[in-house]
């Protein structure tokens, strides 16, 4: 119908980033304050609010399983929290520019993020090692979604749209 079912966050600024859990409990926002919010969908109160980023939060998302938030920042931060609980789980190192995307797989397994220093990288979640790192676009890698077969589509600065195969070999331009 388009009705509003309801309203959380009092953010004094811009909201870039936002996400609802599987099972619609929480709903986490993100942006200039360098804070991650998570709010109860039942209360609408602030559950957590993680606070480790030290720049805008671009991107932000569940794991499929509701188990896990991965968070992403302006200045290439990236990190992995208890859903639940706001304690951070990792923090996975390597991209040198803004991290502008991410997106878990179907599993809850493997992230993906997408960044300005042009990669594209998967993180695996049990010890929060890289699996896979790639090129993705020339100028900066804009946006990745995992497919729920695996594949992975991206966009970048270069106004180009990509599918990738699960270990980054290009599919389709």
């Amino acid at each position: 119908t388009g009705e509003r079912l309801m309203s959380v966050g009092d953010e004094l600024d811009e909201v870039l980033a936002a996400d609802i859990s599987a099972d619609q409990t929480l709903v986490a926002l993100g942006g200039p304050q360098k804070i991650a919010r998570v709010y109860s969908t039942a209360t609408g109160e602030l559950v957590y609010e993680c606070k480790k980023h030290t720049d805008w939060i671009y991107s932000l998302e569940f794991s499929p399983d509701g188990v896990l938030l991965a968070t992403a920042d302006r200045s290439g931060g990236l990190l992995v929290w208890e859903a639940q609980t706001g304690r951070e789980y990792l923090t996975l190192t390597g991209h040198t520019g803004a991290v502008n995307s991410v997106s878990w797989r179907i599993d809850g397994n493997v992230l993906a993020s997408a960044s300005e220093d042009t990669t594209i990288r998967l993180w695996e979640m049990e010890n929060g090692g890289q699996i896979k790192s790639w090129a993705g676009h020339a100028g900066g890698t804009f946006s990745v979604e995992f497919c729920r077969d695996s594949r992975l589509v991206s966009s970048g600065r270069d106004r180009v749209a990509k599918l990738w195969d699960a270990n980054g070999g290009a599919l389709l331009t």
